[in-house]
């Protein structure tokens, strides 16, 4: 006992309001389903499509919380919460126990890999994006007016993010879904 009293003492942990953090991610989960978004930008209802949306407005929140080191962890705990969401409605779905573990990891990889590929590809200009947007969530199928419209919409994310104080962002309902 006294011993865990020094290592509290000693090691605070850094207690974060998770709620508020799951809100952030539901939040984001919610405009990835959304029909007006599907509607508006003609976006496939695909589960790689709807996961590619989950992804991008994740890295926009990446993009603005990076430096500021009490804002990294709270981003981890939403990558960990992502992961748990996806763990659950894959077994929701019915996908068995020896599958989930395989497809989580793949989502993973994914994850990863398109995290590294938007932040190479904004360095010089945010509007270098728009070129993924087009392979990931359209795959290369769809009108220059639609795409244009998206990358309008996560653009108009990224300026509001930017613009905002830390608190206002993990509020529940940042990101909004367009009129």
């Amino acid at each position: 006992m006294i011993i865990n009293n020094i290592k509290n003492f000693f090691f605070k942990k850094k207690k974060y309001n998770k709620k508020s953090l799951k809100d952030v991610l539901n939040n984001i989960i919610k405009i990835s389903n959304s029909v007006s978004l599907n509607k508006r930008f003609k976006i496939p209802t695909s589960f790689n499509a709807r996961y590619e949306i989950i992804l991008i407005l994740i890295f926009l929140l990446y993009l603005r919380l990076k430096n500021e080191k009490v804002n990294k962890i709270k981003i981890q705990i939403i990558y960990n919460y992502l992961f748990e969401y996806l763990d659950y409605s894959l077994r929701e779905i019915g996908v068995g126990d020896l599958s989930v573990g395989k497809k989580i990891k793949t989502l993973a990889r994914i994850f990863s890999f398109r995290m590294k590929l938007y932040e190479e590809s904004v360095k010089l200009d945010f509007k270098n994006i728009k070129k993924l947007i087009k392979k990931y969530v359209y795959k290369n199928k769809v009108k220059k007016r639609n795409l244009d419209n998206f990358y309008n919409y996560v653009n108009s994310q990224h300026r509001k993010l930017k613009t905002s104080n830390s608190k206002d962002i993990f509020s529940k309902n940042f990101f909004k879904e367009p009129i």
